[in-house]
């Protein structure tokens, strides 16, 4: 027990010596016994004096002493009690620690002096992120005065396929230790092709080699820099509006005391030349291409191309006139419309005999970097208003300019690369225009081909003043080599502004395996007045191009329709008769190909009985109502009708749901090359 008494006195005097102050024999006692002071290299902020009480008998004289000069004790003389005030000067010592010491002593015997130990640690700032342009980075700047932040610059011509310059490289280092750091690009713009969504342009990388992201990562180590390129999305990039726009790339060290460095992205995006589509026959840079003089309202012009924009500018000039600046509406950034006065066209025309060919241009303001920048131009022609003129052409069943596409190969040529009229052959049409015949509705009568009885409708038609005949020009390619040929159709029906005429098979001959949808001309002969004279209007010729007739008229609602009865006897679908499931329905089109018995003459009436010839093309014919599948039990001609008049009977699916307004559509051709119906085509079904 003696022996742990010692020992407990001896820790308990340690720990007062050691932690709270040092003491001698003397009397003398420092508190506290140690002192630790710190500093960062380069801080502006020295280390604050710490003060030490020393306590003993009021009696002794010190004396106080230190063993290095970057320690400095206030006083160094005095009597107990005395209050020290200790500062360290770090100026010039290198990181790392260092010890020294305090010495208290009296200044007479007996000497037992105390001392206080000092400790100074002197640190490396934080190793810092650095961000520098490469050499062949050109389109950086230094921050500005005021700014700690570097800006890089970017521009873009709308319709190129580049922007200025393509890519900057950033270089990022460390100024001493390892240090991991992320990048990320921000800055979102609304794009006009983007739905008005906010997409980020900006991208980055880290090897030339790899996809552009949104963000990427990397560490950079100590004698070396990490490259990082900095690209733009081009595709959001294409989808802006002339303008500037702003963004950022920001280096992000993983441990924060290593800081972050951001660089401004500017974007500047200047308006291309405006650019109209190909002049083509089958995409016209304008639609429409003629007016006719006179008109009885505004034309609306409908300009398609490329680099329309809000401040794009439409004018029109006849020869060498002033140019006239015309209200413009834009559509997209690929189409404009604009609205002419119909006083400019009006009649007599004095410059000159018909077409009067004016001039219409587009043009974009100017930028700084391109101010020749070229107009767009195209021509419109005022046609003769005592002249025909066609100014559409449509199936005589949809009333649409082409039927829907529904192939697996490819796109539909009719609407690539823009969309134009089709039609096939023994398709029966409706042709609108002015001019093209005599006021009111004229009836075409069949008339029979002699020697035989066979009736068939004339491609000539005349009210015993002037004749009516519809050409349609194609070139033969069943010859070599190919020769241009004109067929005149069998027309149905005539009048000023609409005839009705059946497709030739002949125009079949244009078809080849390197041109299987070539284009061909349809123009109006109304007495010695040729429509359309400078090229003809223009149509695409395909395999099929099916239209539903109905019973409403312009190609919508409830679609022509028998339905027959377990005898066979046929009436009209329609509200008030709907067909029952598992019957026979009877479907009536046009555009649905050539015939198997190619001798049937064009514009041929089929024998009321035995009149029924079935399809040559195409390999399926298939019938969807309600959505369901529907099994075709016959598809040919109508007996008793025009050849080109085309018969589907199929049988209503059990499926189906009952209803006044069931869909109906009609597809032909195999899965790679297909058409459909026009769609809104009912029937009644219970």
């Amino acid at each position: 027990m003696k022996k742990y008494g010692v020992i407990r006195k001896a820790i308990l005097a340690l720990l007062v010596t050691g932690a709270w102050s040092a003491h001698a024999q003397s009397g003398l006692s420092a508190t506290p016994g140690t002192l630790s002071f710190s500093y960062q290299v380069n801080s502006s902020t020295y280390p604050a004096a710490l003060k030490v009480a020393i306590t003993g008998p009021s009696t002794l004289t010190l004396k106080i002493s230190t063993t290095q000069d970057w320690l400095s004790i206030t006083p160094d003389t005095g009597h107990t009690p005395l209050q020290l005030s200790v500062t360290v000067n770090p100026t010039g010592i290198p990181p790392g620690s260092y010890g020294a010491s305090i010495t208290i002593d009296t200044v007479t015997a007996p000497h037992n002096p105390i001392a206080v130990a000092v400790t100074l640690s002197i640190s490396n700032p934080p190793s810092k992120i650095n961000v520098t342009p490469a050499t062949s980075t050109t389109n950086y700047s230094a921050p500005p005065p005021g700014s700690s932040s570097p800006s890089l610059l970017f521009s873009y011509t709308t319709g190129t396929g580049a922007t200025t310059p393509a890519s900057s490289e950033l270089d990022a280092s460390t100024t001493g230790d390892i240090i991991p750091f992320t990048v990320t690009a921000a800055g979102g713009a609304k794009g006009a092709g983007a739905g008005g969504t906010s997409a980020v342009w900006l991208r980055v990388s880290d090897s030339p080699t790899h996809i552009p992201t949104l963000s990427t990562a990397a560490s950079a180590f100590p004698g070396s820099f990490v490259p990082v390129y900095i690209t733009l999305d081009l595709p959001t990039v294409a989808t802006l509006e002339p303008g500037s726009y702003a963004g950022s790339i920001t280096f992000v060290a993983q441990n924060v005391a290593n800081g972050s460095v951001t660089i401004f992205v500017s974007l500047v995006v200047s308006a291309g030349g405006p650019s109209m589509r190909t002049t083509i026959p089958a995409s016209a840079p304008i639609f429409p291409t003629t007016i006719i003089a006179g008109p009885v309202i505004d034309p609306v012009i409908t300009i398609y191309g490329d680099n329309f924009f809000s401040t794009s500018v439409v004018t029109i000039q006849l020869g060498v006139n002033p140019s006239i600046t015309v209200p413009v509406q834009l559509i997209s950034r690929k189409i404009l419309q604009a609205t002419i006065k119909k006083e400019y066209f009006s009649t007599p025309i004095t410059a000159g005999p018909y077409p009067v060919t004016w001039t219409l241009a587009v043009t974009n303001p100017a930028p700084a970097n391109n101010p020749t920048q070229a107009a767009a131009t195209t021509t419109l022609d005022i046609t003769d208003p005592a002249k025909p003129t066609v100014t559409s052409v449509v199936n005589a069943a949809s009333y649409l300019t082409t039927s829907t596409w529904t192939g697996t190969i490819g796109a539909n040529p009719v609407a690539t690369p823009h969309p134009t009229s089709s039609v096939s052959a023994r398709e029966i049409v409706s042709i609108f225009g002015q001019n093209l015949g005599p006021t009111g509705v004229n009836t075409v009568t069949p008339v029979a081909t002699l020697p035989s009885t066979t009736l068939v409708y004339p491609n000539v038609w005349t009210d015993g003043v002037n004749t009516i005949q519809v050409g349609f020009t194609y070139l033969d390619a069943t010859v070599f080599p190919a020769v241009t040929r004109t067929t005149f159709a069998p027309l149905i029906m005539v009048s000023n502004n609409q005839i009705n005429a059946v497709v030739p098979t002949e125009v079949g001959t244009a078809v080849t395996v390197a041109l299987p949808n070539p284009t061909i001309t349809v123009q109006v002969i109304y007495g010695v007045a040729l429509s359309n004279p400078l090229s003809g209007f223009p149509l695409t010729l395909v395999e099929q191009d099916p239209g539903a007739f109905t019973f409403g008229g312009l190609g919508q609602g409830q679609a022509a329709v028998l339905n027959y009865d377990s005898s066979g006897a046929a009436t009209i679908n329609s509200t008030k008769n709907a067909a029952l499931r598992n019957t026979s329905i009877a479907i009536f089109l046009t555009g649905m190909g050539e015939l198997t018995d190619t001798s049937i003459l064009t514009g041929q009436i089929l024998p009321a009985i035995g009149g029924a010839i079935p399809l040559q093309l195409p390999a399926t014919c298939r019938v969807d109502i309600d959505g369901q599948p529907a099994v075709v039990t016959y598809a040919g001609t109508a007996p008793g009708a025009v050849a080109g008049l085309v018969q589907v009977n199929a049988i209503v699916p059990q499926p189906v749901r009952a209803g006044q307004a069931i869909t109906i559509t009609v597809s032909i051709g195999d899965q790679a090359v297909s058409r459909r119906t026009q769609a809104n085509v009912t029937l009644s079904v219970k």
